[in-house]
């Protein structure tokens, strides 16, 4: 491990971010936007699609890339290549073509490049971050997360509302530009891995080794069913409030900046932490605790009282992020490190597709409060089994 890693490891992490907050305005204008013209739990399913299936799909591969070739030239092809993507649909959107289906095409493009990107970005930190501090450096990730979640509804919801998305469009390929600048400062070692197997090889080898360990199934047991789980906290709570408290700009930027809030708040807290003592149990702890605001966000009978059991489930988002990814970087071997968090992100794409095809289209049909109140329940209980298999 490098001497002076701070170096390295900060500047990767500010990239990152960087990044991540262009991506995010972005995300969130086009995500407003066919919600507010279509009103639609149907619509918002084929955005959740088009952004979810390029990833799972890509993810059969992008991991073993991962393992197999330049964790850095692959974060900077894959981010490079969204920039230009986004130019171009900016420039689409500027000469006039205002379609819905336009917009599901690029988020499926940038879906793709995505899927490439997470894994290797993931598997960089043990290379960068000595194994003491991961649970540091993870939670001051989720921490600057949590700031951009802040910070760019705030600005996709000022632009969207006063001027185009265009600009939306324009401030993402700008911080791609920032990004792309940092990473050729970074120094990644190549991974030894076996050359001679192919990427297909490679996805059943990586995915044997995932389910012959008994940390890492029960860790992805529990990333499935809380992905499925927590839909309609994640993917339908747009339409929750439309459909409860009013259809406005205001009331979806409020509800992003609570969230961020307590994520933002919870996020310091970890980052203080060089390591927990037991990641499985404080993992356990706050998906049981996401379970229990889903629960009361389905009772609340005014708008202050649903952003303040929104601000308790942005609380728990660090805490439940940062232990997954540390007991991953902590317990998978360094060959296999791309396949398993590409197979983690993948089976964690899968089940929120399967929950926003079945949660959206039946959101339109039974009241979503009883559709909160069930998945809550659900993710409780599986919070409980996680607690109980990981006693030791």
């Amino acid at each position: 491990m490098q001497l002076h890693w701070q170096k390295q490891g900060y500047l990767f992490l500010a990239s990152q971010n960087i990044s991540l907050f262009g991506t995010m305005v972005t995300g969130y204008a086009i995500t407003w936007y066919i919600s507010l013209t279509t009103n639609s739990g149907l619509w918002l399913a084929l955005a959740t699609v088009s952004t979810l299936l390029p990833q799972i799909l890509i993810s059969l591969i992008s991991g073993s890339w991962a393992d197999r070739y330049s964790r850095k030239w692959l974060i900077i092809g894959a981010d490079g290549g969204i920039a230009l993507l986004t130019l171009g649909l900016s420039i689409i959107w500027e000469l006039g073509f205002h379609s819905l289906p336009w917009l599901l095409i690029f988020a499926a493009l940038r879906s793709v490049g995505q899927g490439i990107q997470q894994p290797a970005v993931s598997s960089a930190y043990p290379q960068l971050v000595p194994e003491k501090e991961l649970t540091r450096i993870n939670g001051i990730n989720q921490t600057l997360m949590s700031l951009s979640t802040l910070l760019s509804p705030m600005v996709g919801g000022l632009i969207l509302a006063n001027f185009d998305l265009y600009w939306a469009l324009m401030i993402d390929v700008v911080t791609a530009i920032v990004e792309l600048l940092c990473m050729f400062q970074i120094k990644l070692k190549p991974v030894k891995s076996d050359k001679k197997q192919t990427p297909s090889t490679d996805f059943l080898t990586g995915f044997k080794y995932l389910f012959g360990n008994s940390i890492l199934r029960r860790l992805f047991t529990i990333n499935a069913l809380s992905f499925l789980l927590m839909t309609p906290a994640t993917v339908l709570s747009l339409l929750l409030i439309q459909r409860q408290f009013g259809a406005t700009v205001s009331y979806l930027t409020l509800q992003e900046v609570v969230w961020a809030s307590g994520s933002i708040m919870s996020g310091l807290i970890v980052a203080k932490h060089k390591a927990f003592k037991n990641n499985s149990r404080v993992l356990g702890l706050a998906i049981g605790a996401f379970a229990i605001t889903m629960v009361l966000m389905g009772f609340m009978p005014n708008i202050w009282l649903y952003l303040g059991a929104m601000f308790l489930a942005g609380w728990s988002m660090p805490f439940i992020m940062t232990t997954q990814a540390v007991i991953i970087q902590t317990t998978a071997a360094p060959d296999f490190m791309g396949r398993t968090f590409a197979n983690y992100q993948m089976i964690g794409n899968l089940m929120l597709l399967i929950g926003s095809l079945t949660l959206g289209p039946l959101a339109d049909v039974i009241p979503l409060i009883w559709i909160f109140i069930t998945c809550g329940l659900l993710l409780l209980i599986s919070a409980i089994w996680y607690l109980k298999a990981t006693q030791y």
